[in-house]
């Protein structure tokens, strides 16, 4: 099953959820023109209404929020920042 098969599957178990973050997997960051350094976590944003995803790494073990609103400003925070 591929990941974003899984995606649609999370989405389907939370209908109220608008983003979903999770780590990347191997495949996914194979595909980074950048791979991130050892010393990081590869993760992604997925946001419902498009399918749209947004990638980035962040330090190994740093807290991450998992709520709508927090990962809402994050996203469009990295979409301006890839423009």
């Amino acid at each position: 099953m591929s990941a974003t098969q899984i995606d649609r599957m999370w989405f389907q178990a939370h209908p109220r959820r608008e983003y979903r973050l999770r780590r990347q997997t191997p495949a996914e960051v194979a595909a980074w023109p950048v791979q991130p350094g050892p010393d990081f976590d590869p993760w992604c944003i997925i946001r419902r209404r498009d399918g749209v995803m947004e990638v980035f790494a962040i330090k190994a073990g740093s807290p991450t929020d998992d709520h709508d609103f927090e990962l809402g400003i994050f996203f469009d925070h990295l979409r301006e920042e890839a423009a």
